[in-house]
């Protein structure tokens, strides 16, 4: 029985989306938001309206945190999406692009992990356009959707936009690549109607009239039914998905669909006058073209819709199914609809409806959004002030506002830093600041609440974090934000010189949240244990990523990553010992040639140079590193293909030069190999002071619980890395996946035990130089130690173990 239209005031509408979305658990702007994207929709008979509410396709999840631009430069971003509603986080992408397109030009904006869909995609063109600027809009979805030839659902609908300004406004070309939505679908469904049977296929791949058998495990075909449409959904699936870190396959259970917002200022093109003048020119040219026998009007892109959207507000009403209206209604006073089908995994895994919070999240307000048309987005200027005093004005909304929170500091107490603002939402006023290109800007998360009932999450409850007044004129907020970037960065860069560390993040909070290398279907917080020593392939002729682990295994390659991450390397390898791995530098010497190595070294590395090496053919000079003229006259051009060094040495902790000792290897065509052990990249990055490889053992600091051997490679350059990597695969020491997991557990508390054990060690050092017993310590981290002016100069730390002689 098909459902009967009944008209409503557009009004209503909007207060029932929003009492609707609020049960939900969106906060009062978030609602609006959602409502009037959906409404743009729902004027135009886009299907990509209001239906989406009452069907499950903006449902909250409960692991659900503010949106974070995770990575930033002058002209890009990328907003991790943290599972929030698709809407909310391309606002925050509408806001940067604008702000950064206005200041340098264009913006090329991504996003990933929105649980939810972008909404309908001509809307973000649409605003794009009418800010003067050229926007171009691509947007995944879950698999609904058939490659050409093929009955299995592989693509999204895969939406894109393109937004042009004109003198006569703004024109829109947007287009789905499916032949039908799925939300479309499901509105046919539910008014019991049929479809024509060129639209999808069901379960079994044939083609049928029944919506609901192709949304609930069949598939939908492209817009042309052809290998053309298939071709632009690929294109969308490439740039919207692997370029900004969307998932690429099961989609929605990963809930990590990506989109890609692209914004051209025309005067970097040209005079934009002349640009909008031709845009006219070009227009009229279609709408004038010589029309076919029976066409009364040509019409342009989006047209259609803006005409009957023209209509039915100057109506001030629309007409709707009862369905959707009983829906809201039933949703606003607390309800649910009754039949809401939710899209399904297409893996063989239930779809993820809860996932624990990550660790460490810190509370922020949601993202600041703006109800209104266009005309609200202001780009910032650039100066700042060195202190930022929060104005106030009795005339801007609370569209105005810009939140502000501080990263708490990790309970260190050796730590120096201060609190570091940090934008976790950007408000209409201006986007988050540009750093330096390949600087990241990070924000903070906040932890959803869980829902009473379950299944949804709560608006959060009111931030702890500082929020500028939202009583200030537009001119001053702009300066407050300015002012408060400024800041920002000083201290953020100050930081970073401090603690040695790349990102943007204090190195708990990095430790924290690592980069991802693999794919987890389950999001799952800490890294899944791939304990295995074969892999399945995809066929008899293709390979997949792993085959047999001594060669690679997911779980190595997250270590690898994290350790490459933290030390600035290109790649790292872990190896079963810290010996191992210096055993595979050793490898790179060859035959013949030779090895300049200091006299004081770790017990196992003296072994391994007086008595492993001879037998390669490789001869070893043993010299003070910390007398860089022994170091150059043992240096020899043709002969000296490593440079070994540890700072501190093991036991007697004398530094050296590593800077100034690697300058003088390279200039013969030497390597350098640093032993990092003692100081880990917690507190020292050899690579950044110009050494080729540095070697950390994860059996000590990395993992910090006694429990594994290991050693880590971290490695400059993709041919060195290749060589090493070789020499791993082809002798087979490599770390096991189990010893490999228990040292990802480890490093996320390395900062906190290295920074505690270095403040213990200074003080116990300090107090046993005034023991009568004690004739020497050797610590660099104590004032008048010799070594402790260079020790201070590169790494940020003494470290936590230290040496003493006793007698006279």
């Amino acid at each position: 029985m098909a459902t009967e239209g009944v008209e409503v005031p557009i009004p209503e509408l909007q207060q029932l989306c929003k009492g609707a979305l609020k049960g939900l658990g969106y906060d009062d702007q978030q609602a609006a938001l959602i409502t009037e994207v959906l409404l743009y929709a729902q004027l135009r008979d886009n299907s990509n309206n209001m239906v989406k509410v009452i069907t499950g396709g903006l449902d909250k999840l409960t692991d659900e945190a503010s949106p974070e631009t995770q990575w930033q430069t002058s002209i890009s971003a990328v907003i991790n999406g943290h599972h929030s509603a698709g809407i909310v986080v391309m606002k925050e992408a509408l806001q940067l692009a604008v702000a950064k397109a206005r200041s340098h030009g264009c913006a090329v904006i991504g996003t990933n992990h929105t649980a939810t869909g972008s909404g309908a995609i001509g809307y973000w063109a649409k605003q794009l356009a009418e800010q003067g600027l050229v926007g171009i809009v691509l947007s995944q979805s879950p698999e609904y959707v058939a490659p050409h030839g093929a009955t299995e659902p592989i693509f999204g609908t895969n939406p894109f936009a393109i937004g042009v300004p004109s003198e006569q406004g703004s024109v829109v070309v947007d287009m789905a690549t499916s032949a039908t939505s799925w939300f479309g679908l499901v509105e046919a469904d539910r008014a019991g109607r049929t479809v024509p049977d060129d639209l999808g296929y069901d379960a079994d791949g044939d083609p049928t009239t029944d919506p609901a058998a192709i949304y609930k495990g069949g598939a939908i075909r492209v817009f042309d039914r052809s290998y053309k449409g298939s071709n632009i959904a690929l294109m969308i699936e490439l740039l919207a998905g692997p370029l900004v870190g969307g998932a690429v396959q099961d989609k929605l259970g990963s809930r990590n669909l990506g989109n890609l917002m692209i914004a051209l200022d025309p005067s970097t093109m040209g005079d934009p006058p002349a640009i909008l003048h031709n845009v006219d020119l070009m227009l009229g040219r279609v709408k004038g073209a010589r029309r076919a026998a029976g066409v009364e009007e040509i019409m342009l892109p989006g047209e259609r819709g803006n005409r009957l959207a023209e209509q039915r507000l100057a109506a001030g009403k629309i007409k709707v199914p009862s369905s959707l209206v009983h829906g809201l209604r039933d949703m606003a006073a607390g309800g649910a609809p009754k039949t809401a089908p939710q899209p399904s995994s297409t893996l063989p895994h239930p779809p993820i409806t809860s996932i624990a919070p990550e660790a460490a999240s810190i509370s922020s307000t949601s993202p600041a959004v703006t109800s209104t048309l266009p005309g609200s987005l202001t780009p910032p200027t650039e100066g700042s002030p060195k202190t930022p005093q929060p104005p106030s004005n009795p005339s801007t909304s609370s569209s105005d506002i810009t939140s502000i929170s501080r990263e708490p500091q990790a309970s260190s107490s050796t730590s120096n830093s201060g609190s570091i603002p940090v934008v976790t939402s950007i408000a209409a006023g201006g986007g988050v600041g540009d750093g330096a290109p390949g600087m990241g800007v990070f924000s903070g998360r906040a932890e959803a609440k869980e829902h009473a009932s379950g299944g949804r999450a709560q608006p959060s409850a009111a931030s702890t974090s500082e929020a500028v007044p939202a009583d200030i004129t537009g001119e001053q907020q702009q300066q407050f934000e300015e002012e408060v970037q400024d800041v920002q960065q000083q201290e953020q860069q100050a930081l970073q010189a401090r603690q040695g560390i790349s990102g943007g993040r204090h190195l708990a909070t990095k430790l924290l949240h690592p980069p991802h290398s693999t794919q987890d279907p389950y999001e799952a917080v800490s890294p899944p244990l791939y304990q295995t020593a074969t892999f399945g392939q995809p066929s008899a002729t293709t390979n997949g990523p792993y085959d047999y682990t001594r060669s690679g295994n997911p779980t190595r390659t997250q270590l690898e990553t994290q350790m490459a991450d933290l030390e600035g390397a290109d790649q790292a390898f872990a190896f079963a010992s810290g010996m191992a791995a210096l055993a595979a530098v050793l490898r790179l010497v060859g035959a013949g040639n030779g090895v300049v190595a200091g006299d004081d070294l770790y017990g196992g590395t003296s072994r391994l140079l007086a008595q492993v090496a001879p037998n390669l053919g490789i001869h070893v000079t043993n010299v003070d590193t910390t007398n860089i003229r022994a170091v150059e006259k043992a240096l020899r051009a043709g002969h000296t293909k490593l440079l070994m060094l540890e700072s501190p040495t093991n036991p007697r902790m004398q530094i050296c030069d590593i800077a100034t000792l690697t300058k003088m290897a390279h200039q013969v065509g030497a390597l350098v190999v640093v032993d990092n052990s003692i100081m880990a990249p917690t507190f020292q990055h050899p690579l950044a002071l110009g050494a080729d490889i540095s070697m950390t053992s994860a059996t000590k600091f990395l993992n910090g619980h006694s429990d594994i051997m290991g050693g880590i490679l971290s490695v400059k350059g993709p041919e060195l890395a290749k060589k090493i990597y070789f020499t791993q695969n082809a002798e087979g020491a490599i770390l096991s996946p189990f010893d490999c997991w228990l040292c990802l557990r480890g490093l996320k508390t390395m900062a906190l035990r290295m920074e505690t054990q270095a403040h213990n060690c200074a003080i116990l050092a300090q107090a046993l130089s005034q023991h009568p017993l004690i004739s020497k310590i050797n610590y660099p981290g104590l004032p008048g130690t010799p070594g402790f002016e260079l020790n201070a100069s590169q790494a940020s730390s003494g470290g936590s173990l230290f040496s003493f002689e006793t007698g006279k």
